[in-house]
């Protein structure tokens, strides 16, 4: 068994990286929604560069750029399939596992992990607390361990396809834009189809009520 002064230091350093993610959150979470919907283009990945920095480590955006493999080029593919609940090379993402180093150990569909870029995570499992201790050697891998404990968030806007990460449960569209539009379209189907009816009902209880308080008027 460990002594206590040990497991202390192990529970202190557990609490510090909790707090290190969740101060680091909001800005985790946005730069992962942007990369999942990352143009593919060398433009796309400069502008994302530019925006992020630091999200990957310099020489594997270097690598995007010149072309070379492996590299994190397939990631935002990888992600479209975590995204949509398909087989998706999540541990090697998270840096738990590495890419195989020949085609040739895969099956042929699946070739094309093994040029995807390994960035090996620090992680340790402690069996005598039943901690999983996990710290993400870049951004993205922290950004993905966050929303790997609360994989009901990745989304897909159902109003313009666009990959979100939701705040809430009920959740459907990635902004206030798409969520009024879809709004206004709901209405204009409604009226299309039943506010014929609607207004000749209404006329007729109109009708009715003005009927019913001259019947009632009283004579002088």
């Amino acid at each position: 068994m460990q002594p206590p002064e040990l497991k202390r230091i192990f529970q202190k350093y557990d609490r510090k990286l909790e707090r290190e993610l969740q101060r680091d959150r909001r800005k985790l979470f946005q730069a992962l929604e942007e990369f999942a919907n990352i143009r593919s283009d060398k433009e796309g990945w400069a502008h994302f560069r530019k925006r992020w920095p630091k999200f990957f480590p310099g020489e594997e955006y270097d690598r995007v750029a010149k072309d070379l493999k492996p590299s994190i080029a397939d990631y935002p593919y990888c992600l479209v399939r975590l995204w949509i609940g398909t087989d998706s090379p999540l541990r090697l993402m998270l840096g738990i596992d590495t890419a195989p180093y020949h085609v040739h150990e895969l099956p042929p569909d699946d070739a094309w992990v093994a040029h995807l870029a390994s960035m090996p995570a620090q992680f340790d499992v402690d069996f005598e607390e039943g901690v999983f201790r996990y710290q993400g050697s870049c951004d993205f891998q922290r950004a993905l361990y966050l929303l790997f404990r609360e994989s009901w968030r990745a989304r897909t806007c159902e109003k313009c396809e666009t990959k979100f990460i939701a705040r809430r449960v009920a959740q459907k569209y990635c902004s206030t834009e798409c969520s009024g539009s879809m709004q206004r379209e709901l209405k204009r189907k409604w009226w299309a189809e039943h506010g014929e009816s609607w207004r000749k009902r209404r006329k007729e209880s109109k009708r009715k009520k003005q009927g019913g308080r001259h019947g009632t008027r009283k004579a002088w």
